[in-house]
């Protein structure tokens, strides 16, 4: 029987995650049979085995999510997308749930809040690449000076978060990486903290932030729309052969 967990607050993001890396024949077959006739036939068109897994694995955890969530069985969500592709719930009665997901190899997250613009992305880290072209490319000058910063070791995290915290904005917003990752920087201080500077006309006290770490090897990041005052809650956990566990933020916004 599916377990119950309350519905989000008013002030609550809810994030869940969910390890792929092991999951077996029998997990595996229990996410597609979650997914609708529409999501099988592009599980299907995957080349590779473990980009099948990661798709019917972060659909399945999403369908899971919103049921835990809100009052419709795994399989009876339906979903539309707007011009830009991001996508939402079709069914009136969820008219009150937002969501996003994202999945990479090995780890799938999806994000739930009561209507609020959200966004989330999750990366390996110790996926090979040349951090210093990618950030000259696609980064501020202060995310660029961050990474200067950083120990060798350390680089790659500190690439993956900044990189995380941008896609998740754009995620929220509904442009993907369509917009210049340029436009916005995120400075990371020593405190733990996260502060944003926005694209021009954006009020950086309306946007919230969170990176988490998953488990070893990967970074997740949140954003979410503030509509009042009072900031998200935002809270994770994450699934691991059958265990689910909850996760503290490594890094969330400042003021």
């Amino acid at each position: 029987m599916l377990s119950r967990m309350r519905v989000p607050g008013p002030d609550e993001v809810q994030v869940r995650c969910r390890a792929t890396d092991h999951l077996d024949e029998a997990a595996l077959g229990e996410a597609v049979a979650l997914l609708s006739p529409a999501e099988r036939a592009r599980y299907r068109r995957f080349r590779f085995a473990r980009d099948r897994r990661d798709y019917a694995a972060a659909h399945a955890l999403l369908r899971t999510s919103l049921s835990r969530s809100g009052t419709l069985a795994p399989e009876a969500w339906t979903f539309s997308a707007h011009a830009r592709g991001k996508p939402s719930l079709a069914s009136e009665a969820a008219a009150s749930l937002s969501f996003n997901l994202s999945h990479t190899h090995g780890m799938v997250a999806c994000a739930i809040a009561p209507g609020a613009d959200i966004g989330v992305d999750v990366e390996r880290v110790d996926r090979p690449l040349d951090e210093d072209a990618l950030a000259t490319r696609f980064f501020a000058a202060v995310e660029q000076a961050h990474l200067r910063r950083c120990a060798p070791a350390q680089r790659a995290i500190g690439f993956f978060e900044l990189w995380t915290l941008k896609e998740a904005y754009l995620k929220a917003i509904g442009v993907g990486l369509s917009h210049s990752l340029s436009e916005m920087a995120f400075e990371l201080d020593d405190g733990h903290g996260i502060a944003f500077v926005p694209p021009p006309g954006i009020d950086s006290r309306s946007w919230q932030f969170a990176l988490f770490e998953p488990a070893p090897r990967f970074r997740l990041a949140v954003a979410v729309r503030r509509t009042r005052g009072e900031p998200w809650r935002i809270t994770a956990t994450v699934t691991t052969g059958g265990h689910e566990a909850s996760v503290a933020a490594v890094r969330a916004s400042v003021g």
